[in-house]
């Protein structure tokens, strides 16, 4: 169920005495305006956050304070004159007590054993220098304040806010693992091969984050996780590399040599690049598609001169939130394939995103983010209705398309961003200059003609490729019913076709596969009927993975619903590990599909 049908009240609870002192000051005549007389005359302090833009209700010896507590006989300097407080964040509803004190003398206790009888639900103590914690219905219901816990409540709640959290069972903590606790569950807001991703309350702060949860993990899988976890330790724990579109890290649980579990703890954002290309209605895609252009090249910059390649630049994972003044603001996250350059070996990313050298296992630079870049802003521009289309061809295919597509005048001063060679490939840097020049500048990195690694040169060659691009896209469109569209600048509009799921083939001896006959099912299941590609994939002979009866897991949005989607990156049952020749900048080698003439061979 969706949060929104878990609206309530503001916060408002009461401080019932569990001792004498508490009795005492709660009938201290100070505290007059807050007092409520409950059953078997119980007297209470009633505060509430409901109707009233208070924020915080302080505790202290200060008579100025909401809540007075007389100074401890014998004891000088126990209570504070501003000892503690409660604070409301207003975006969650959450109430947080907040330490004060100058000797850390504000404390949630548990029940005695003697009183276990009476249920307090969680018991979570401040961690480390934070001095706030989560108060709510079951958690932390008991609090002490003072010298040996000299003044003693029990909050009993009357609407513990806590907005859009289900009220109709207790509240879920985790990690469920770990010794002490970190946040409230919330919603499940996506999954996959590895685990799943929750938006979840912190205990510490109030607050919504995102927690990438890997439960259950063994062998590559769990290689896949805690890699992630190492990465964005790197990344968020080196100050140099701290950049504001790079995903930020809060914190981490697990992830140790004897755990087969990680959890991470992630601001929450707004959603990612492929929802908000997907279900916003009048989206200017070219405005969208330079924007993450620019900001995606910014974070390449920032992990390319730390030598970290990404290896699955997407959609997916590309996430997105918005500036005070409403304008897109993209965070790079899932660094679940990155690697040093000298350590890439492995054929991993997303197929209609993938770099050419990456599918051909040849050697890897932080290049290969450049070519996946600039899939990434074509699927978003969608040229040529690159977006729908683009999973109906096999790799090769694909990398001709984005080539030719790259030739527009529209794309000028991207161009060499989808150069086959990568040493000719512009770095982030070089391509941030060229945006930054003269709109009068064409390429600004290299030149477009043969010289520059393109697998295209001037002449029948290019007329050869276009015309087989052409048909097998014209093929593509007839499989629902489509005729006489063009491939081609001037081809006109594409006409609306059904979506079909993208996939993520990395595993060994892997062809194509695009549709699910069965969604309830996978790979792994048994009695899982599958289809083929509608284009029928790679010939053996162009395919180096070559099994034409391997298939692999379609795949979804990073924070789409949980129970449609996967994660921003499927781990499959088996992963390639394949070793490559390494270095600092590849060599290129030529990757084209060999053409066969007619004619008389030379032997």
């Amino acid at each position: 169920m969706m949060a929104e049908q878990y609206q309530v009240a503001p916060p408002v609870f009461t401080l019932v005495p569990l001792n004498t002192a508490s009795r005492r000051a709660i009938e201290n005549p100070i505290n007059n305006y807050h007092q409520q007389t409950f059953e078997n005359n119980i007297i209470g302090l009633w505060l509430s956050f409901d109707g009233t833009d208070k924020e915080e209700y302080t505790i202290g010896r200060n008579r100025e304070c909401d809540i007075y507590l007389p100074e401890q006989k014998g004891f000088r300097g126990a209570i504070s004159d501003l000892h503690a407080a409660f604070r409301i964040v207003p975006e969650t509803g959450a109430v947080l007590l907040i330490d004060y004190s100058e000797h850390g003398l504000t404390s949630p206790f548990a029940p005695s054993s003697s009183n276990s009888s009476s249920h307090a639900g969680f018991t979570i103590k401040f961690r480390g220098d934070s001095r706030s914690v989560l108060v709510a219905l079951g958690i932390n219901s008991r609090i002490a304040f003072g010298r040996d816990n000299h003044y003693q409540f029990e909050i009993r709640w009357h609407s513990d806010g806590l907005y859009g959290f289900r009220k109709d069972e207790p509240y879920s903590l985790g990690p469920r693992q770990a010794r002490h606790r970190r946040y409230v569950q919330k919603d499940e807001v996506g999954g996959g091969a590895y685990g799943s991703v929750v938006s979840a309350l912190d205990i510490t702060n109030g607050r919504l984050m995102a927690v990438k949860r890997f439960h259950n993990l063994s062998g590559k899988n769990l290689v896949f996780a805690t890699r992630e976890m190492a990465n964005l330790f790197k990344i968020n724990n080196d100050r140099s590399i701290q950049h504001e579109h790079i995903l930020q890290i809060l914190e981490s649980a697990g992830g140790g040599d004897k755990d087969n579990w990680g959890e991470i703890f992630m601001p929450l954002k707004a959603g990612n690049l492929k929802l908000l290309v997907e279900t916003t209605p009048d989206l200017v895609e070219a405005e969208v598609a330079n924007v993450v252009l620019r900001q995606m090249l910014l974070a390449l910059q920032c992990i390319a001169s730390h030598k970290i390649v990404h290896r699955d630049i997407k959609p997916e994972n590309i996430l997105l939130d918005y500036n005070d003044d409403g304008s897109y603001h993209f965070c790079l996250g899932d660094f679940g394939l990155s690697n040093d350059p000298k350590l890439a070996r492995t054929v991993a990313g997303t197929e209609p995103f993938m770099a050419p050298e990456v599918f051909h296992r040849q050697p890897q630079s932080t290049k290969v983010d450049i070519w996946s870049l600039f899939a990434t802003y074509i699927w978003v521009y969608n040229t040529q209705g690159f977006r729908r289309l683009c999973t109906r061809f096999g790799a090769g295919k694909i990398h001709d398309w984005l080539n030719q597509i790259a030739r527009l005048p529209e794309h000028s001063r991207v161009r060499n961003m989808a150069n086959f060679n990568p040493k000719t490939r512009p770095s982030a840097s070089d391509q941030l200059k060229t945006l930054d020049a003269d709109e009068d500048d064409e390429g600004g990195y290299g030149d477009d003609g043969g010289s520059d690694g393109l697998p295209y040169h001037p002449g029948a060659g290019d007329d050869e490729v276009g015309d087989e691009l052409a048909s097998d896209f014209q093929n593509a469109m007839r499989l629902n019913g489509d005729s006489g569209i063009g491939y081609g600048p001037d081809s006109g509009e594409v006409a609306e076709t059904p979506e079909v799921p993208w996939f993520e083939p990395y595993m060994e001896n892997v062809n194509m596969n695009y549709h699910w006959e069965n969604n309830e099912q996978g790979p792994s299941d048994v009695g899982a009927r599958y289809m083929m590609s509608p284009m029928g994939g790679h010939s053996d002979q162009d395919d180096p993975r070559g099994d034409p009866q391997a298939f692999v897991l379609p795949y979804g949005d990073t924070y789409g619903p949980a129970e449609e989607t996967g994660s921003g990156t499927v781990v499959p049952d088996q992963w390639t590990q394949r070793p490559l020749m390494t270095e600092e900048e590849p060599v290129y080698q030529d990757t084209q599909r060999r053409r066969h003439h007619k004619g008389k061979q030379k032997g």
